[in-house]
């Protein structure tokens, strides 16, 4: 379940606009630190082996924290052992304070990523129920996967007998993938057995304070990914979700814990996250021979001591009496503290970045991430001999599938609210707006993360992230308008190499796709998606020229021009077997989609075609297209153009 958006404004206008010069930044650290260099693909087996504990030892002590990263002796500035991290350390800035020193990067085991062939997942459907329920719509439609089905939440779905096991067999039955989880960022103090645990599982703010989070739901509070206990709490869970048979698992929000209760950054300071930095930074300055801790304004009473071993040095740095000794204890990040703005470090919700290399991008993702899905791969595989599908909301490493929520205050656009990713005008739909940029952003970042990581690149899911305006604002629609969002924008997200989930069902409202009236038009969307999968899956961006002409610019003074102006989108792929599609989106639109007439498209293939042919949602039998083709490029006698077309040339 998410926070209402709309109140966090996404840490507002000004995180934005330091979001904004991130890709300038990354860049320079990656070309000055060499950042290739820093990940090998091939890790250090057994490096998170053990990692996770039943119980909070002192976060000072030699158990505390995570402990989950290997150090590699290999690694300039790297301490031999296990149980720490990887550090590379450079030149360093005169007085410390930084400079050119490498990021801390953990070990990364090749185990935590899954194996599962994900081909055969064409048609999601969004239905998420309580643990105890069953959504007969998911049982009508039988998409391939619904990506979300059940959620642990509070204290439902902590034992086996709260599930309906009837519901999960019978989606087994119709070829349904089903995916269970967990929140992984919300805690509440009922859900726990003592006071003292939920106090352990907790984040604090600056002050060493317990941060309500009532907009979300009274006595929310935002659990610590770097607290052991708390990692275990996901990993029995996901290990009773396996045992009751489950495709797979997806964790909301992981890096969730960081945002505060204004939206400020002033959360995460809890004594977990503060032992794990301290031997951070230990991990990262310590080999240095100038006087680091005094540029960063740390004094002898802030107990930043790097002596000792490497899993227990700087374990015991006062963060937080550090932060109020620099008057950064109320708005921590409005101080400008060096050490808090570079070496800390913010995150955005739902899209770690480790390649920032600070603190709160690294360890969220890196390293606690990893150890939960280290521990439910290893579960299934030793225990139920088979692979198990790993997502989260959002863009993070380490997934077979990227589940990524649609909602305001996003970070994938340049609109107030990052992209309107259900875009309207005075009440309808604005089908002329095109997501075409925003999806090869989100693909383009995705590859990254999972690079960095030494990954394979998986598919992208978008669904519509609830409960929210952007959500609201497609209920609003009228019915037809509701399907022209899925003929127009869903068939762009599938033209450009990514899926796209049906919304059926949400726990906190009645609209339904039934009470919607959808029912009929997702059979359809499903039956098209389905028997087209080939054009799908697999496919290659191409940059070749493609040249559109229309009936109605034959007589205009520049009919390429006239062309150029319609409204439209396009993407020439190459599919696996070796065929050319040129994918086709249709932005003409007023208060419906308005056809384009007499469209011819020329663009460059390999050898002469057998044949041309077109497909679309919208119509009831794919057909021949004529077509001629010189000089190596065809040219395709569409005619109409509906919401969206793929023409194939094989």
């Amino acid at each position: 379940m998410k926070a209402l958006r709309e109140a966090g404004i996404a840490g507002g206008a000004g995180h934005r606009e330091a979001l904004a010069s991130r890709p300038r930044r990354r860049a320079a650290r990656a070309a000055r630190l060499g950042w290739p260099r820093l990940l090998p693909c091939a890790v250090v087996a057994g490096a998170l082996a053990g990692t996770a504990c039943g119980s909070d030892p002192d976060p000072g002590g030699a158990g505390g924290g995570t402990g989950g990263m290997a150090a590699s002796s290999a690694s300039a500035g790297g301490e031999g052992g296990a149980g720490g991290a990887t550090a590379t350390t450079g030149a360093g800035g005169a007085g410390g304070g930084g400079g050119d020193v490498a990021p801390v990067m953990p070990e990364i085991h090749p185990e935590a990523f899954g194996s599962l062939d994900t081909s055969e997942l064409t048609v999601f459907a969004f239905s998420q129920v309580e643990v105890h329920q069953s959504d007969p719509q998911v049982i009508e439609l039988a998409p391939d996967m619904v990506p979300r089905a059940w959620q642990r939440w509070r204290d439902t779905g902590l034992a086996a007998d709260d599930y309906d096991a009837d519901y999960l067999a019978s989606c087994r039955e119709r070829g349904v993938r089903f995916v269970a989880g967990s929140t992984a960022s919300v805690v509440f103090a009922d859900e726990v057995e003592s006071e003292e645990q939920f106090l352990a599982q907790t984040t604090r703010n600056a002050a060493g304070e317990l941060v309500a989070h009532d907009q979300i739901v009274e006595g929310a509070h935002r659990s610590s990914m770097a607290s052991p206990s708390y990692r275990a709490r996901l990993i029995e869970i996901g290990k009773l979700q396996i045992d009751l048979g489950v495709d797979g698992l997806t964790f909301d929000e992981i890096n969730g814990g960081y945002g505060g209760a204004q939206y400020d950054g002033n959360e995460g300071f809890d004594d977990h996250h503060v032992a794990d930095f301290g031997n951070y930074l230990c991990r990262k300055h310590g080999a240095r021979s100038d006087d680091w801790q005094q540029g960063f304004g740390v004094a002898p009473e802030d107990g930043l001591d790097c002596s000792g071993a490497p899993e227990t040095a700087g374990r015991g740095f006062d963060f937080r009496g550090y932060l109020a000794r620099m008057n950064a204890t109320e708005k921590p990040f409005d101080s400008r503290n060096k050490l808090l703005l570079t070496e800390w470090g913010r995150t955005v919700g739902n899209r770690p970045d480790p390649q920032e290399g600070t603190f709160v991008e690294i360890y969220p993702a890196l390293v606690y991430w990893q150890e939960v899905v280290l521990e439910l791969r290893r579960y299934a595989r030793e225990q139920h001999g088979r692979e198990i599908f790993i997502s989260s909301n959002g863009i993070v490493p380490f997934v077979d599938l990227q589940s990524v929520g649609l909602y305001d205050w996003n970070i994938d656009g340049d609109g107030p609210r990052g992209m309107d990713w259900v875009p309207i005008v005075d009440g309808h739909l604005d089908g002329a707006a095109s997501f075409q940029a925003a999806l090869r952003g989100l693909k383009a970042r995705s590859k990254r993360i999972q690079e960095l990581v030494g990954g394979k690149e998986v598919p992208l899911m978008l669904f519509l992230d609830w409960p929210n305006d952007m959500m609201n604002r497609y209920y609003g629609l009228p019915l037809e308008e509701r399907k022209d969002y899925f003929r127009i924008f869903a068939a762009e997200v599938y033209a450009n190499g990514l899926y796209f989930a049906l919304p059926l069902h949400t726990t906190t409202d009645e609209n339904t796709a039934t009470a919607l009236e959808m029912m009929d038009f997702f059979a359809r969307f499903r039956d098209f998606y389905r028997s087209h999968a080939d054009l799908y899956h697999g496919a290659i961006d191409l940059t070749d020229p493609v040249r559109f002409s229309f009936e109605g610019c034959a007589s205009a003074e520049d009919p390429d021009a006239c062309a150029g102006a319609k409204k439209k989108s396009h993407n020439l792929v190459r599919l696996p077997d070796g065929r050319t599609a040129l994918h086709v989106i249709n932005h003409e639109y007023s208060a419906g989609v308005v056809g384009q007439e007499g469209l011819t498209v020329s663009f460059p293939v390999d050898t002469s075609p057998a044949q041309v042919t077109a497909a679309s949602l919208d119509f009831e039998e794919d057909r021949a297209v004529p077509f001629t083709y010189e000089d190596g490029v065809v040219t395709a006698e569409v005619g109409s153009l509906p919401a969206s077309v793929a023409i194939v040339v094989e």
